[in-house]
C-alpha cells in the first residue's frame, strides 16, 4: 500500500523535528507573555514544533490558541487579529490531518481559506490550499486534491516562495502518481528535488528521495527504488523524524516484499507499524497492517493475514481511506478463500468490486480459478442428481408396463377357462389380487421416494440458481460502469446479450496515461465456466496494464497469453484441457487521433467516409492461452466521424431465418456498413432488432457482444 506512505509534508513542519528543544524555550516564553496575540503566536509555534511526531499535543496547543481567540479582549474584527485566527484554524486542520480525522481537517482549513481571502493574506491562503490538497489526496479524492494543489502553486509562484513552490509541486506529483501517470509524477518530483537541494533543505530532500523511490518501485526498478529509500532513511534517522522513519521503513519493507525477501520485509514493516502507532498516525497504521497482511498471505499464514487485513479495514473506515479499504477487502477475500470460508470470501470480493478503481491483489487470479473449480463441481453434482431422477422414473415406467401386461394375460386366461374351470378362475383371481396389492404397495413406496428426491432437487436447484445469480452480481460489478463509458467513449454503444445468467463474453475499458484501452473478449465456453474465465481474464488485463505499463496491444496480448498458459498450467502439449479466449484490443490515443490494434481471432472493422470505405484490421488466427507465435500490431490514423466496431462471434454465428442459417461474417459486415451512418443509439436498436427477428424462436447459440465507437 505504497500510496499512503508518500511524503506530503509542507516546509512549515520541519521544525517538528526539534520539538523537545524548542518547546522547552517556548513554554518559558509563554509563561512570561502578557498579550493574547503574543500567547497565540507562541502556542501556534509549540503546536508546529510537535507537528507530525505528536499530533495529539499539537491539537491541544492549537485548541488553547483557539480559546484565546474567543476571549473578551480579542478584537476579531481587526485585520491583524484575523490573521492570527486564520493561523489557528490552519494549525488545527494540520493536527486533525495527522490524526487521520479528514472531515474535521477540511472543515477548519476551509475556515482558514475564507479568512485569508477576506484579508488578502496570500501566504496563509497558499499554505491552507496545500493542506486541503493533501487531505483530499489522503481521502482518495484526486480531482479535488489536484485543484487545491494548483491553486497553492499559483499563489506560491506569485509570492516567489521557493520552499512553498516545492511543497506544491511535491503534492501535484503525488496526485499524478496516484493516477499512474509515472512520467509526469517523476517530472514534478525532480522539480521539487532541485529546489530543495538549491535551498540546502536536507530533510525535505530526504522526503523527495522517498517519493522518487516510490516511482521506481511502481516501475519495477527495485534496485533504484531501494537506493533512494535507503538515502531517505539515513537522513530521517539522523534528524529523529518519527513520521519520516515510519514511512521510510514501510516503503523499504514494500520493496523487500516485491523482491520476495519476506523476513527483511516483516522486520521493516513491524518497525513502521510500531512508530505509526506511537505517533497516532492512523494513515500509516492502516498501510502497515495491509502490507503485513500481504506478507502473511504469501507465507501461507492465513490466520495472521486475516487479522492484519481486518485491523487495516477497521482503521481505513475510521479515516475514510477508500484506497486502504479496497486493499483490505481484496486481501480478506483471497485469505478467506484460502482457508475455505467461501461465504466471507464472496462478501469481501463484492465489497472490493464496489471500490475497484485501483489494482486487484496479485493473488486473485489463482483464487478465481479455484472458485471456478468449486462451482463446476457443484454443477456436476446437480447433473448426477438429475440423472438419478431420470433413471428412477424409467424404472417405475417399466414396472407399470410389466404389471399391465401381466393383468391382461390373467384376464385372457380367465376368459378361456370360462365356466369349465371356475375353480381355476377363482384361483387366478385370488392370485391376481395378491400380486396387484403387492405392486400397489411397491408403487406407493416408489412415489414417496420420487417426491422426496423431487423436493431435494428443487431445493438444490434454488440454491444453485441463487449462487449463479450472485455470481452474476459479482461479474456485473467488474464491468465498466455507465459513468466510465460516458466519460471516455460518450458517442458509442455496447450490445451485450449473455446466453445464460452469467456470460463468457465481457468488455473492458481502461484509461491509462495518453491511451484508452478497449477490448471485447470471448472466453472459452459460456454460462458459469465462461463467467469464471471472464473474471480471471479481466483481472489479468488489469494487472498487466498496472504492473507492466505496456501501451502496445500486441505486447499486452503476448503477456496475457503467457499469463494464461502459466496460470492454467497449459505450457505443455500433454495438458488434458485447453482454456483460453478470443480478443480484440485497441489502444486509442484520442489526442493524436491514432489507434493501435491487435487481436486473437477477432478482427477490428473501421468504416470511414474516405475513399477506403471499410477496412478490416486482421487478427492473428490463434487463441490466447494456446498461441505459439507473437501477436501482430496494427497502427492506423483516425478521422473524425470514423466508426470502429469490435465484436465476438456470438452475433454472426446465430442461426435463424426461413432457412435456419447463420448470419456469417459477410452478412454481418453488410449490416454494420448499412447502419454506420446512423447515430450510435439507432445503430444499437437496429442490431438488436435484426438479431431478435433472425433468431425467432430458436435458442440463442452463444453470448453476444458488439461494441460500436464513433470517433
Amino acid at each position: 500500500m505504497i500510496k499512503k506512505l508518500t511524503y506530503i509534508f509542507l516546509f512549515i513542519y520541519s521544525c517538528s523535528l526539534f520539538a523537545q528543544s524548542k518547546t522547552d524555550s517556548l513554554d518559558l516564553a509563554l509563561q512570561s507573555a502578557k498579550q493574547d496575540t503574543q500567547k497565540i503566536k507562541i502556542l501556534l509555534l509549540i503546536a508546529s514544533a510537535h507537528g507530525s511526531n505528536d499530533p495529539e499535543k499539537a491539537l491541544i496547543y492549537s485548541d488553547k490558541a483557539a480559546a484565546l481567540c474567543k476571549s473578551p479582549g480579542y478584537d476579531s474584527t481587526n485585520k491583524a487579529y484575523k490573521k492570527f485566527t486564520a493561523g489557528v484554524y490552519r494549525s488545527q486542520g494540520v493536527a486533525y490531518y495527522f490524526l487521520g480525522d479528514y472531515s474535521k481537517a477540511l472543515s477548519v482549513l476551509q475556515k482558514a481559506v475564507a479568512i485569508c481571502e477576506e484579508i488578502n493574506n496570500m501566504e496563509g491562503l497558499a499554505i491552507a490550499y496545500n493542506w486541503i490538497g493533501f487531505t483530499h489526496y489522503s481521502k482518495g479524492d484526486l480531482s479535488k486534491a489536484m485543484e487545491a494543489m494548483l491553486k497553492s502553486l499559483k499563489l506560491q509562484e506569485d509570492l516567489g516562495n521557493k520552499a512553498g513552490i516545492a511543497g506544491a509541486t511535491n503534492g501535484i506529483a503525488n496526485v499524478y502518481r496516484a493516477q499512474h501517470n509515472l512520467k509526469k509524477a517523476l517530472e514534478y518530483y525532480f522539480i521539487t528535488l532541485n529546489i530543495r537541494i538549491e535551498k540546502n533543505d536536507s530533510l525535505h530532500v530526504a522526503y523527495t528521495y522517498n517519493n522518487i523511490g516510490l516511482i521506481y518501485s511502481e516501475a519495477d526498478s527495485l534496485d533504484k527504488s531501494l537506493d533512494y529509500h535507503l538515502k531517505c532513511m539515513q537522513i530521517v534517522e539522523k534528524f529523529g523524524d518519527k513520521k519520516g522513519m515510519a514511512n521510510s521503513y514501510g516503503n523499504i519493507g514494500e520493496v523487500y516484499t516485491k523482491q520476495n525477501k519476506y523476513n527483511l520485509a516483516l522486520t521493516y514493516l513491524l518497525k513502521s507499524l510500531k512508530l505509526s502507532e506511537e505517533i497516532s498516525d492512523k494513515n500509516g497504521v492502516c498501510a502497515s497492517y495491509n502490507d503485513l497482511g500481504k506478507i502473511y498471505y504469501k507465507l501461507n499464514d492465513f490466520k495472521n493475514a486475516i487479522s492484519s487485513f481486518s485491523k487495516s479495514l477497521f482503521v481505513g473506515k475510521e479515516i475514510e481511506d477508500k484506497d486502504g479499504q479496497k486493499e483490505s477487502y481484496s486481501g480478506l477475500a483471497t485469505s478467506y478463500y484460502a482457508v475455505g470460508d467461501f461465504k466471507n470470501a464472496a462478501v469481501n470480493l463484492e465489497q472490493f468490486a464496489a471500490l475497484k478503481d485501483s489494482l486487484m491483489n496479485e493473488g486473485n487470479g489463482k483464487n478465481i480459478e479455484e472458485m471456478q473449480t468449486r462451482f463446476e463441481t457443484e454443477k456436476k453434482e446437480k447433473e448426477i442428481v438429475l440423472l438419478q431422477k431420470d433413471k428412477n422414473i424409467r424404472e417405475l415406467q417399466m414396472s407399470e408396463q410389466e404389471a399391465n401386461i401381466h393383468r391382461q394375460r390373467i384376464v385372457m386366461y380367465s376368459v378361456i377357462g370360462g365356466l369349465v374351470l371356475i375353480v381355476v378362475l377363482i384361483f387366478f383371481i385370488w392370485k391376481s389380487y395378491r400380486e396387484k396389492k403387492k405392486i400397489n404397495i411397491g408403487l406407493e413406496r416408489k412415489n414417496i421416494e420420487i417426491n422426496v428426491q423431487k423436493n431435494l432437487i428443487e431445493e438444490k436447484n434454488i440454491f444453485i440458481t441463487d449462487s449463479i445469480d450472485y455470481a452474476r452480481t459479482i461479474q456485473n460489478a467488474i464491468l465498466p460502469s455507465a459513468e466510465i463509458i460516458n466519460a471516455h467513449i460518450p458517442d458509442s454503444f455496447i450490445l451485450f446479450l449473455p446466453k445464460d445468467i452469467v456470460s463468457g463474453d465481457f468488455y473492458f475499458i481502461k484509461p491509462q496515461g495518453d491511451f484508452i484501452f478497449i477490448a471485447s473478449v470471448d472466453c472459452t465456453g459460456h454460462g458459469v465456466p465462461g463467467a469464471f474465465m471472464s473474471v480471471m481474464a479481466f483481472n489479468m488485463l488489469e494487472n498487466i496494464l498496472a504492473d507492466k505499463k505496456l501501451s502496445q496491444p500486441s505486447l499486452i496480448l503476448d503477456a496475457l497469453n503467457k499469463m494464461v498458459l502459466e496460470t492454467l498450467h497449459q505450457e505443455t502439449e500433454n495438458s488434458s484441457a485447453k482454456y483460453g479466449m478470443d480478443i480484440s484490443l485497441i489502444a486509442w490515443d484520442k489526442k493524436n487521433m491514432r489507434l493501435q490494434f491487435s487481436g486473437a481471432h477477432n478482427s477490428l472493422l473501421l468504416i470511414s467516409d474516405s475513399e477506403e470505405g471499410m477496412a478490416e484490421l486482421k487478427a492473428n488466427q490463434t487463441t490466447i492461452g494456446m498461441a505459439k507465435e507473437k501477436f501482430t500490431n496494427h497502427t492506423v490514423e483516425l478521422q473524425k466521424g470514423d466508426m470502429l466496431y469490435m465484436f465476438t462471434d456470438g452475433y454472426p454465428d446465430q442461426k435463424g431465418g426461413p432457412q435456419n442459417k447463420k448470419f456469417f461474417a459477410g452478412e454481418f459486415k453488410n449490416i454494420l456498413v448499412s447502419a454506420s451512418k446512423k447515430s450510435t443509439t439507432e445503430q444499437k436498436e437496429i442490431l438488436q432488432k435484426i438479431f431478435t427477428e433472425r433468431k425467432g424462436n430458436n435458442e440463442q447459440i452463444d453470448d453476444v457482444l458488439v461494441i460500436g465507437i464513433k470517433v
